[in-house]
C-alpha cells in the first residue's frame, strides 16, 4: 500500500509545473468579424440572384467562402500554449509565490476533508508550510513543512459515539448475541478512524493532484497579465517526500 503520513517527520511537496500562455483578443475582435462574415453571406446572395448561369462557379466560391469563414472564427478563440522559463518569468513566478493571493489558496488546497474516508465529521489533515520556493533546475515548486491531523469538536465526535452505541446495542438484542461482554467492549470503540490509522502518501497525492486540477481548468494562478495574454502556473503532477 505505500509509505503512511508521519506526524513527526518533515515534508516536501514537489509539485511539477509548466507556464502556459493564454492569448485573449481585444474586445470586439469577434463583433468585427462576426459582421464581416455577415457581409460576405449578402453579397454573395445578391450574386447569385444575378449569376444564376453559373451555377458550378458560384458554388466553389461558397465552399471557399465557408473555409475562410471557419478560419476567421478559429482567429477569434483563445490560444494557449506552454511557454519557455526565461529569468523573467522566473521572476513572475518568484514573486507570485510570496504573495497572500498564492498563499492562502495554497493552504486551501492542502488541507484535506476526512470526512470522506472514514474518519470523524471535521476530521482534516493540514499541510503546514514553512517555505515555497521555485527551482530552476527541475522547474518545479517545492513547499517544506509538516502535516498536522486536525480532530472534530469533541462535542460532535460524543454525539455521534452515543448514537453508534444505541444503534449496537439495538442490533445485539435482535440478533441474541451471548457474549455479552465482547459487545460492551466494541461498543466502547469508536466506529471512526483517528490519527493513529494510516493515511498512504500515494492516496493524499492523489487527492491534492485532483484539487489542483480544478485551479488548472479555471487558469487560476495567474502571474503576470498584460493587455492580450495571461501567463498562468499549471500544476502536472504533485509528489509527497520527506525531507
Amino acid at each position: 500500500m505505500g509509505a503512511s503520513i508521519s506526524f513527526d517527520s518533515k515534508y516536501r511537496l514537489v509539485l511539477d509545473t509548466e507556464v502556459e500562455c493564454i492569448s485573449v483578443n481585444p474586445p470586439g475582435t469577434k463583433v468585427e468579424k462576426t459582421r464581416s462574415v455577415s457581409d460576405k453571406h449578402a453579397k454573395r446572395e445578391s450574386e447569385s440572384d444575378n449569376e444564376s448561369g453559373s451555377g458550378s462557379d458560384n458554388d466553389n466560391d461558397n465552399e471557399s467562402g465557408s473555409d475562410n469563414e471557419s478560419s476567421s472564427d478559429s482567429d477569434t478563440e483563445n490560444k494557449i500554449y506552454t511557454v519557455k522559463i526565461t529569468p523573467e518569468i522566473i521572476n513572475y513566478i518568484r514573486s507570485y509565490l510570496r504573495k497572500n493571493e498564492f498563499l492562502d489558496e495554497f493552504d486551501l488546497i492542502t488541507e484535506i476533508d476526512l470526512d470522506n474516508y472514514d474518519h470523524a465529521p471535521g476530521s482534516a489533515l493540514v499541510f503546514n508550510s514553512d517555505s515555497i520556493v521555485y527551482m530552476t533546475n527541475n522547474q518545479t515548486i517545492e513547499a517544506v513543512g509538516e502535516w498536522e491531523y486536525l480532530t472534530p469538536e469533541k462535542e460532535e465526535v460524543k454525539q455521534k459515539s452515543s448514537k453508534s452505541s444505541k444503534s449496537s446495542k439495538s442490533s445485539k438484542s435482535k440478533n441474541n448475541r451471548d457474549d455479552d461482554n465482547q459487545d460492551d467492549h466494541n461498543e466502547s470503540r469508536s466506529t471512526y478512524k483517528t490519527k493513529d490509522d494510516e493515511l498512504h502518501v500515494s492516496e493524499i497525492e492523489h487527492i491534492l493532484k485532483e484539487k489542483f486540477e480544478e485551479y488548472n481548468k479555471g487558469h487560476e494562478f495567474v502571474i503576470h497579465e498584460s493587455k492580450n495574454n495571461l501567463l498562468c502556473i499549471k500544476i502536472n503532477s504533485v509528489e509527497i517526500v520527506k525531507a
